[in-house]
């Protein structure tokens, strides 16, 4: 049964009323937060009374300047937080060994993220070192650019051994944190990229930036372009449908997100008798779902999910 709430996704089982991701403020008993990204959480400090999140959403989070009294990573009886591997610290929640939350997920392995399936990235990690090293051939500049949490890691994990290495402000303090929850991402030695502070005193000639994802019209790009003729390649799982092809040189498919077959292979791995779809294509997906077969509904991001079993 499913009821409006202005909390976003709401479980109640047991008595006890569970809020996934909320962006407002809940009267729940506990809050569940999968990630650190920003769109999956919520600053005020009273958002439940109790917030469940992974060590490294914690600090991620705090990082960010999301603070939570009373929150804890520490084992509940009642809930099972499992790698989701969207990005560092990211969680699934089982409730009760009945009640999958997914929030974000990515099956395939990426660098330092790895999982049960081998990835299909190869080819694009491939074309980049190939794209890297003909822009080195004249003499040129690369900045490769994605989200500063999760994409910007995983571009600096695999790109690392192009030198002199740059990293943008923005990442490097993600970076770091990174480091402190013991992921080596091997860019000890790059040297940090301080926005437009920096961006007429850089070395000239061939070298690597990681940057956050922004368009050549952006006042940063711009000025890599002026001084030093930079060619900006980005990562996004979009470039499939040709967006954001116009803001940057190259634009590929790298993303920390299933693709539409890997949600169906996560579904047909849990069987799940109950399947609520939200966010994206949910409804295409809802039907595709049940003509598989499952009892799958698409649902707004407004809802409770009431304990029926």
């Amino acid at each position: 049964m499913l009821i409006n709430s202005d909390s976003g996704i709401m479980v109640e089982c047991k008595g006890r009323r569970i809020a996934l991701d909320p962006k407002n403020d809940t009267d729940a008993d506990l809050v569940f937060v999968s990630h650190a990204h920003t769109d999956h959480m919520h600053r005020s400090s009273d958002i439940g009374k109790r917030v469940i999140a992974s060590k490294e959403t914690l600090r991620i989070a705090e990082a960010r300047g999301f603070k939570y009294h009373n929150a804890s990573h520490e084992p509940h009886p009642m809930f099972e937080m499992i790698d989701s591997g969207h990005v560092l610290g990211s969680k699934a929640l089982l409730i009760d060994d009945r009640i999958l939350y997914t929030g974000d997920i990515c099956t395939r392995d990426r660098a330092f993220l790895k999982h049960f399936r081998f990835p299909s990235v190869d080819d694009v990690i491939h074309r980049v070192n190939m794209l890297i090293a003909e822009m080195y051939s004249k003499g040129l500049p690369v900045i490769l650019m994605g989200y500063p949490l999760g994409k910007a890691q995983i571009i600096t994990s695999l790109f690392r051994h192009w030198q002199p290495l740059y990293i943008h402000e923005s990442v490097a303090r993600m970076n770091s944190i990174y480091r402190e929850l013991g992921i080596d991402l091997g860019d000890d030695n790059a040297a940090t990229v301080h926005s437009n502070k920096d961006s007429d005193s850089l070395k000239h000639g061939p070298w690597l930036m990681v940057a956050p994802k922004q368009g050549n019209n952006s006042a940063f790009v711009k000025a890599m372009k002026k001084y030093y003729n930079a060619v900006t390649i980005a990562f996004t799982g979009w470039a499939l449908a040709n967006w954001h092809t116009r803001f940057h040189d190259y634009t590929l498919p790298l993303s920390d997100h299933c693709d539409f077959y890997e949600l169906v292979q996560v579904v047909n791995t849990c069987k799940p008798n109950k399947i609520y779809t939200f966010h994206g294509f949910a409804e295409e997906f809802a039907s595709y779902l049940r003509e598989l077969g499952y009892d799958a509904e698409a649902v707004g991001s407004q809802c409770k999910i009431l304990d029926y079993i």
